[in-house]
């Protein structure tokens, strides 16, 4: 079995993929982490418009991209990481090796197309968001994980990644809903959430 567990930014999404790979006895991979390696082996003419996400700068000031350019942006480069998910998937599946992939990069549309075209019953999927940027602000903030690069970031900078997620939370429910994949919105209750959210994918 192949879980996939997509969504915005700062909402759980490895920590939930993580708690499933524990539970599970598998592996885990995140996107995150496989998609800056990739990006870095294309060359450079064509990198920025594969992969256009500025990221954000740790002073507020040179943040000036607005939060629906910045989900355009993130789209463009979950659509270039596709291949890549796709290969992963593929390989994962003729070994019939179970594994746990999360990231930002699995997109509702693509990921029902894999389904589809792989057979539903060898995948189980999930996103996960949070439409209010006061809550994705102060779980930030109160996650003292070391995972968390973000939590000795300027307050005003946390806002903007929040504003950010928030905006990607939203459009990510709307292909949820177009698409008949299953997505969670965060409570203020996290260790509930994370629960129910295994407990969702792995039963």
């Amino acid at each position: 079995m192949i879980y996939l567990i997509g969504g915005a930014p700062r909402v759980g999404k490895s920590i939930v993929a993580k708690r499933m790979a524990e539970k599970l006895g598998i592996r885990f991979v995140s996107t995150d982490e496989l998609c800056e390696k990739y990006s870095q082996a294309i060359p450079e003419a064509e990198r920025k418009g594969k992969f256009p996400f500025p990221g954000f700068s740790g002073d507020p000031t040179e943040n000036t991209s607005a939060s629906e350019e910045l989900v355009g942006f993130q789209l463009a480069e979950a659509k270039s990481f596709e291949p890549e998910v796709r290969r992963m998937i593929s390989e994962a599946l003729s070994k019939n090796e179970p594994l746990v992939i999360e990231g930002v990069h699995l997109l509702p549309e693509s990921v029902k197309n894999i389904m589809d075209e792989s057979g539903a019953g060898q995948m189980c999927t999930i996103f996960v968001g949070s439409k209010s940027a006061e809550r994705i602000a102060e779980g930030i903030a109160k996650n003292s994980s070391p995972d968390n690069w973000m939590r000795n970031s300027n307050p005003a900078v946390i806002k903007q990644v929040a504003i950010f997620s928030a905006a990607f939370s939203e459009w990510i429910d709307k292909e949820c809903r177009k698409f008949g994949l299953p997505y969670v919105e965060r409570t203020d209750d996290f260790e509930a959430d994370m629960e129910r959210i295994v407990g969702m994918v792995s039963r």
